[in-house]
């Protein structure tokens, strides 16, 4: 793909052949390419950089696009001598009207040499200066914008660089607008708390309360995708029905994270405290009962972010107390990943924490914000262990007050789950994740949990215990079963599925 000007091209009558033989295709007044075929948004899109460098040549990003250092919704900021907008398909780019006022530090960012970027201390000058009137178009950040662009440098600096940041700042701008960069920056540097600010960022920062920028902006994106989808209501309408649905949330919130208990082991730590050989494992399950089965605790309703992370502490503390060295109750203090995925900085799990929670305040349906809040608090993964469970009763302490059926994640369907929340970090959307809890809501609607025994036939009867890595690979899914084909099953099909889930999860057949 190529892009050409006037100067391009020997005469005007060459560039008229080509036009009309269809060997090029013009773009803009006074701009052509040969890329004939793609849309003219696409190539400005692909080619934005070479087309600015030639037709304004010299010309440096500058005012609210130097922090980018590319268009944002469709606008480029620059410093040129050209007075007037240029019009491209899907950007303008607007220059200032200066005339060579390319600075020291100011960064060529192609190889022809004629686009340059603006230094980091220029960019700061350029948004903190006032002067001349405010356009139709506004040039620079507003204050908000302006604090966070100087929260995510602190936050990235070391000290010294910031130092010398701020040397050049005193060095290239007028006294006021050198004194406010320096202000702005000691208040996120957490030295001084008076800088009034809309800031998220810069308000957290005054308070010592660093949080992960990239991590807030995904919980944004989730949350207005969440509100796009339209409410999950399946309420509780049989109490009795229900009543042990706590015991198997519990089970499968433990089994997920590598538990060996089986389900009658389970059962009889969890009712009848007995020793089953697994000390840490029955701990783990019979603490997770007493959080999930207590619905005064799984209906706390916390007012705000305080209150919040203190549930989460409290409820780590219980579930993890077998586990002294994992630090029950207390956020991590060292950094944790799972894969490819790292998870949030120690010293931010308090800020984004908050952030996330505040930011969330927007969802007022239960099932969204029970998709938003699992999320949220497995991707900070603010404890040592014991994450993925915290993440899970969160979720469900959205739905146990709207009286609304809890999700479980069987076995067979832990690797859907999985790739939901992998595809949500990664940045596509929470689609698959709230589809996969959604079905695994309305598998619990459907259940039978009045007690252990027709409990334990239903889940055999669904697939709920097969490993999900063999399910995978043999085409075996979770079941949905239709009102009364619980009760058309007989003994042989029953045993035909115990047989299935033993042989899957590698335990021996039942009798």
């Amino acid at each position: 793909m190529a892009i050409f000007t006037a100067n391009d091209f020997t005469s005007v009558g060459a560039r008229q052949y080509r036009v009309r033989s269809g060997d090029i295709v013009p773009l803009a007044r006074g701009l052509w390419t040969d890329e004939v075929r793609a849309a003219p948004t696409q190539v400005v899109a692909e080619n934005w950089i070479e087309i600015v460098g030639k037709m304004l040549p010299g010309a440096v990003i500058s005012d609210r696009s130097a922090f980018a250092m590319r268009p944002v919704d469709g606008a480029l900021f620059v410093s040129h001598r050209r007075t007037s907008p240029l019009e491209l398909p899907g950007l303008t780019v607007y220059p200032d009207g200066k005339a060579d006022d390319r600075r020291d530090g100011d960064i060529p960012i192609n190889r022809q040499g004629n686009l340059y970027a603006s230094s980091p201390a220029r960019a700061l000058i350029d948004n903190a200066e006032t002067r001349g009137r405010p356009g139709a178009v506004p040039r620079r950040l507003t204050r908000e914008e302006l604090h966070e662009q100087i929260v995510k440098i602190v936050s990235t600096y070391t000290p010294r660089q910031v130092e010398n940041l701020l040397a050049a700042v005193d060095g290239d701008a007028n006294k006021t607008a050198a004194e406010t960069v320096r202000v702005f920056v000691d208040a996120a540097r957490g030295r001084i708390n008076t800088v009034r600010s809309s800031s998220r960022a810069m308000n957290a920062a005054q308070r010592g309360e660093a949080f992960d920028h990239e991590r807030v902006a995904l919980f944004r994106q989730v949350i207005a995708d969440l509100q796009l989808m339209a409410p999950v209501q399946r309420f509780v309408t049989e109490q009795r029905r229900a009543q042990m649905v706590p015991f198997y949330e519990a089970y499968f919130s433990n089994y997920i994270e590598g538990s060996t208990l089986t389900i009658d082991e389970a059962e009889q730590v969890v009712f009848h405290n007995a020793d089953v050989g697994k000390p840490e494992d029955a701990h783990d399950i019979a603490a997770t009962y007493e959080i999930v089965a207590d619905h005064a605790e799984m209906s706390r309703r916390p007012s705000d972010a305080d209150q919040f992370m203190d549930s989460l502490r409290d409820r780590h503390r219980v579930m993890m107390a077998a586990h002294p060295t994992r630090q029950p109750g207390q956020w991590k203090t060292q950094r944790n990943q799972a894969g490819a995925t790292v998870f949030v900085y120690p010293g931010h799990v308090p800020g984004t924490l908050r952030a996330g929670w505040e930011e969330g305040a927007v969802l007022t349906d239960p099932f969204q914000r029970a998709v938003y809040m699992m999320f949220m608090v497995s991707e900070v993964h603010p404890f040592a262990d014991g994450n993925g469970r915290s993440a899970r009763v969160a979720m469900n302490a959205e739905l146990v007050p709207a009286n609304l059926h809890r999700i479980i994640i069987p076995t067979v369907l832990r690797s859907d789950y999985m790739s939901g929340l992998l595809r949500t970090t990664a940045g596509n959307g929470p689609d698959g994740l709230h589809r996969v809890l959604s079905f695994a809501q309305s598998w619990v609607a459907r259940g039978q949990f009045a007690d252990l025994e027709i409990a334990d036939s239903y889940l055999r009867a669904t697939h709920a215990l097969v490993d999900a890595g063999h399910a995978e690979r043999e085409g075996i899914h979770l079941r949905l079963l239709k009102t009364g084909e619980l009760e058309e099953w007989g003994d042989g099909a029953l045993a035909e599925a115990d047989a299935l889930a033993a042989r899957r999860r590698g335990f021996p057949e039942l009798d």
